[in-house]
């Protein structure tokens, strides 16, 4: 989930990058919605993809992404535990405080949503139809939410007509679409400065949106702007609902006066394709044919015990908690000494049972989480844990580098990773000495 909001993020700031570059300035301002809510929901898509190019293109390019992988090796180190005692780690408390907040942002827009409608229950219907028309009298201004578009007393009694028909594009338009999704973005990336400037970016867009329909359809610029002045007074709120009144009303006088953009400007847009593929070869995790299949090697030595890597061996490179070695654990915060080996890899990457041999156990238990015991004669034996998915049972004989497992991050783990012993009449071994 770490990797996954990393990449969001990313994509969210890139997106903005180019939007506040290329066509913040534009009058194009349909164009500019599209582009606004698109990228975020690309922003949520793209982290996805695992495109698997590498065959295509041959050896005629060599495409590599970000090691994301290593990423979330920075973030959390992998930590197998034989210890029974349940303790807090950092990331799942990091991952605590980041949903706490989230479902609160949810729950505060779901709670000030209702209270909008409730203060709008006794408002006078003067209109029926696909868009209905209200006139109330709490202060708060005009406003359209979705299909409602709600009066201020004031402007239904001095009939300025300026304001229904800029609210009637936010409520055609559904303008209150995108800040509902806009809602849950800023509570799903509340911790990225980036969302909040977005959001002001989409309600500006929806003002000029409506001022251009608005002053467009009929009347005289001159008549639009003293409507603007004549209301002065805006009640911001969070919830999904548009606004006549604002505090951008500078940038929209601005932009009502400003010659409307060159057409050829247009083909700015085109620039989205280029920051895509960017994005894609950013987060593209390169393909490995040795996922798919047993690593080659012997599987048995010449005296007889297990000598295969339980892992795809490009992750030989990736242990970060070898044998013998003492470390500050960090979740119980004691110096301990790691009596196996601990292997970073994604979850699902595929374990190789280290030799032939039968299975002793295939359970879960506690600080092991998911976990599988070969014993392979003579008093070897090997252990496999955290690992995401068993595929074979207790009492099943199976072959050195039979795919018996997935790499997961169960039990007591602070990252996908295995934790990997062998054991001879249950004295622990360096499984270096055997693959």
């Amino acid at each position: 989930m770490l990797i996954f909001l990393i990449k969001v993020n990313l994509a969210v700031v890139l997106f903005w990058a180019l939007y506040r570059v290329a066509f913040r300035k534009l009058t194009f301002f349909q164009w500019n919605r599209f582009y606004l809510m698109g990228s975020l929901v690309l922003s949520f898509i793209l982290p996805l993809f695992n495109l698997q190019w590498e065959d295509s293109l041959g050896t005629a390019v060599d495409v590599r992404g970000i090691d994301w992988i290593y990423v979330d090796h920075l973030a959390s180190s992998p930590v197998a535990l034989s210890e029974h005692t349940a303790t807090w780690s950092p990331a799942s408390v990091l991952l605590m405080v980041y949903l706490l907040v989230a479902l609160t942002l949810l729950v505060r827009s779901a709670f000030r949503f209702r209270k909008l409608f409730l203060s709008m229950g006794r408002s006078r219907r003067i209109r029926k139809g696909s868009v209905r028309i209200y006139v109330h009298d709490q202060g708060s201004g005009s406003f359209t939410l979705f299909r409602r578009i709600y009066l201020d007393r004031f402007v239904y009694e001095n009939r300025l007509r300026p304001v229904l028909r800029h609210e009637m594009v936010h409520a055609v338009q559904l303008h209150s679409l995108d800040l509902l999704f806009m809602e849950f973005v800023v509570a799903m990336l509340w911790f990225n400065p980036f969302v909040f400037v977005l959001l002001r970016y989409v309600r500006d867009n929806h003002e000029y949106l409506a001022d251009h329909y608005a002053y467009g359809t009929q009347g005289s610029l001159r008549e639009y702007l003293e409507c603007l002045r004549e209301e002065t007074v805006r009640y911001f709120s969070p919830v999904p609902a548009s606004y006549f009144n604002s505090s951008t009303i500078k940038k929209r006088i601005i932009m009502l006066t400003t010659y409307k953009s060159n057409r050829n400007k247009k083909w700015r847009y085109l620039g989205v394709l280029p920051l895509l593929a960017i994005l894609l070869v950013v987060f593209h995790t390169p393909a490995e044919q040795s996922l798919a299949v047993s690593a080659p090697g012997p599987l048995i030595d010449s005296n007889g015990a297990p000598s295969q890597f339980p892992l795809p061996e490009k992750y030989l490179e990736k242990i970060t908690w070898g044998f013998d070695q003492t470390a500050i654990h960090p979740i119980n915060k004691k110096k301990t000494t790691h009596m196996g080996i601990d292997v970073a890899a994604p979850a699902g990457t595929p374990v190789f049972a280290m030799g032939d041999g039968v299975v002793k156990k295939a359970v879960e238990e506690k600080g092991w989480g998911k976990m599988i015991v070969l014993d392979h004669g003579d008093g070897y034996a090997t252990f496999y844990g955290h690992l995401d998915e068993i595929h074979v049972e207790a009492g099943v004989r199976v072959k050195g580098g039979e795919v018996v497992g997935k790499v997961g991050n169960t039990g007591q783990s602070t990252g996908p990773h295995l934790h990997f012993e062998v054991r001879l009449n249950g004295q622990h071994l360096n499984p270096a000495d055997f693959y």
